[in-house]
């Protein structure tokens, strides 16, 4: 069935959507409904929380097919760029916005199935648009200031109140890249063994065990100082628990296999 879309100043875009815990009928009729809803608006995405059910589901119009995204997460993202935006809520309105270029996205079906999936270009737009407003958040909260005051004063009833702007850089960022640092270096020491004395070897391995020692303070940093981020930005989808611990994952598995493979070279 058809459903009216909300549009502004309706406040309800402020919401966050709760994760669906179950899996029924129910949830298959609200996707069907944002599907006829998307054929009829002519949409190529749509956000469950915009017809007005708050729960994390995204439905992407992809090729001739619509693919479900329950519960989506993005756990891993490269490279900005930056594109002019609509938005069905906020009517008339475009802006540019900076956006990644490519996201790594976990989510579940209709049938509670998990799923990983990259997506790029436009449906990585598309993928972050539709998340946005999972979260409470919309495209107007990514740009800066002046903008946004220039948005505000266009607005008859000024922006919709909620939440803080998603920023573009996360601090959060220079531990992980300081941490991938690091295991890089402790890496390339894997061809020593090739080259150099035992002495020389020894002085090596004790270096790599000072830069382990590194990541893992950056690790913890890293884990702190995102749930700062995550307190201070709760709309934001880049912020969420679940993005924080599959960073942490990630850096953790690297650095094992790293570690393991390096010491058994040089300590061997």
């Amino acid at each position: 069935m058809i459903q009216n879309l909300i549009k502004y100043p309706d406040p309800a875009i402020r919401l966050i959507s709760a994760n669906v815990r179950f899996f029924n009928d129910e949830l298959k009729q609200w996707i069907t409904d944002m599907i006829d809803t998307m054929k009829a608006h002519d949409l190529s995405a749509l956000s469950a929380i915009m017809i007005g059910i708050q729960y994390n589901i995204i439905v992407m119009k992809e090729a001739d097919t619509y693919t479900t995204y329950i519960n989506g997460r993005l756990i891993k993202h490269t490279g900005m760029c930056t594109q002019t935006e609509r938005s069905t809520y906020y009517e008339g309105i475009s802006v540019d916005v900076d956006r990644f270029e490519k996201v790594t996205v976990i989510y579940e079906d209709e049938n509670a199935e998990p799923h990983h999936r990259d997506l790029e270009g436009e449906e990585a737009r598309m993928y972050q648009q539709q998340l946005d407003y999972c979260f409470g958040s919309t495209f107007v909260d990514r740009v800066d200031r002046e903008r946004k005051q220039q948005i505000s004063d266009y607005l008859k009833e000024g922006l919709v109140k909620g939440g803080g702007s998603c920023p573009i850089i996360f601090y959060r960022d220079y531990f992980r890249r300081g941490a991938q640092y690091f295991i890089a270096l402790i890496a390339l020491s894997f061809i020593t063994p090739f080259f150099v004395s035992p002495k020389v070897l020894e002085w090596v391995y004790t270096i790599d065990r000072a830069m382990l020692i590194l990541v893992v303070l950056l690790m913890i940093g890293y884990f702190f100082y995102a749930l700062y981020e995550a307190r201070k930005y709760k709309q934001c989808p880049s912020c969420q628990t679940g993005n924080i611990i599959g960073t942490l994952i990630l850096l953790a598995g690297q650095l094992l296999i790293v570690t393991a493979v390096v010491f058994f070279w040089i300590a061997s």
